[in-house]
């Protein structure tokens, strides 16, 4: 990786982003951008752009909100192998589920630049509309504060990364230009004559370290106040995880987790490796006739309604649990406020370490249900 430097100038930081970002297209470099902007007094939203001008004068690259995930905005955009080439820019946390996107074949990786940037955390989309885009007094999400991938994980996709972590909000911006970041691109990166970044770049790197480290005690702590409130609402039987520590956590304590849950579907839709054009739950697979409701409620006296909620929620994680990122969009999008984002991060967090699995770690690890090897499910 080569580093170089985005020269804040007098306008700030974002506005020199947003020019950098601009001149990509003015030139021909790619031939859209995937970029949020601010459409209204602090809405912010993902925009396809081609013109240069709209870039510059309404991106906000540093918005520190995910209205959703641009994963899936990019996804949307070059599954059927478009012809033009797209840059965007992803968080750390999109730029996992793009890889995961691309393995399941839901992106096509010759099209699109990534230009990945650190991220030290969003702020919920409503709150922050609610506020202005004034941040003062808010309180970053939940996954945003035990996030241990704040940087980009500069192999996962060749591009570019904008380093900001460590660096004053006046300071210049660190470029790291890949090695096998497209010609074109580079080239065009080349022209601009940015300055070298090697002082700054370094000192990004300690800054990311020390959050890095700052994140695991997080984590940590979340991991084990999960735990804490899963073995006070179970009942069940016991479950075990590779590091040996036991939960009690059965089927009817998740189910009172999810108690509250309306059958809306918004953290399917919100989630960006959850990407099956028609889910089993919209078909008439679960579409009973009255009979059939009557008999299910005679079993034990009543049936919740709307019905298999839980299901609902146990068979997105056996889908999407080994590609789970933990942007946490699906609790971010629940109108109920149900506490997704802890249950599918220690069911994610199991079924990875079983498999020895890092979801957007690298195009080159193969998904584990892809894969077969000997004894991977053995105790260990």
């Amino acid at each position: 990786m080569k580093d170089l430097l985005i020269a804040s100038g007098q306008d700030g930081r974002e506005k020199a982003l947003s020019r950098f970002l601009a001149k990509l297209l003015e030139v021909g470099a790619v031939d859209g951008l995937v970029v949020p902007v601010e459409a209204a007094a602090g809405v912010i939203t993902h925009v396809l752009a081609k013109d240069p001008r709209l870039v510059e004068r309404a991106g906000r690259p540093l918005a520190p909100v995910m209205p959703s995930s641009a994963a899936t905005v990019v996804s949307e955009i070059v599954r059927k192998r478009p012809s033009g080439r797209v840059a965007a820019l992803l968080r750390p946390c999109e730029a996992r589920a793009l890889v995961e996107l691309i393995k399941l074949k839901q992106a096509t990786p010759e099209n699109v630049v990534a230009i990945s940037m650190d991220c030290a955390g969003t702020y919920d989309p409503v709150l922050y509309r609610e506020a202005g885009g004034n941040v003062d007094g808010l309180e970053a999400r939940e996954a945003c504060r035990v996030c241990l991938n704040p940087a980009p994980l500069e192999d996962a996709l060749p591009g570019m990364v904008l380093g900001l972590i460590g660096l004053d909000d006046c300071e210049d911006v660190v470029v790291s230009v890949h090695e096998r970041l497209d010609p074109a691109v580079a080239a065009v990166v080349e022209e601009l004559g940015l300055a070298s970044g090697e002082d700054a770049g370094r000192r990004r790197k300690a800054s990311v370290q020390a959050l890095v480290q700052e994140r695991q005690r997080a984590y940590d702590r979340f991991i084990e106040d999960a735990r804490r409130k899963a073995v006070s609402a179970g009942s069940g039987p016991t479950v075990r995880d590779v590091s040996g520590v036991s939960d009690r956590f059965g089927l009817e304590a998740f189910a009172r987790e999810l108690a509250a849950c309306t059958g809306c579907h918004n953290c399917r839709v919100a989630c960006p490796v959850c990407y099956c054009k028609e889910c089993v739950f919209d078909t008439d697979t679960f579409e009973y006739e009255a009979g059939q409701f009557l008999r299910k409620a005679g079993r034990k006296g009543a049936l919740k309604m709307p019905s298999e909620t839980v299901l609902y929620h146990l068979t997105r994680m056996n889908h999407m649990s080994l590609s789970c990122v933990g942007c946490g969009q699906c609790e971010q999008a629940c109108p109920a406020h149900l506490p997704l984002f802890r249950l599918f991060a220690m069911a994610s967090r199991r079924t990875q370490e079983v498999f020895g699995y890092v979801p957007g770690m690298s195009l080159d690890d193969k998904l584990p249900f892809s894969t077969f090897r000997e004894q991977e499910l053995e105790p260990r």
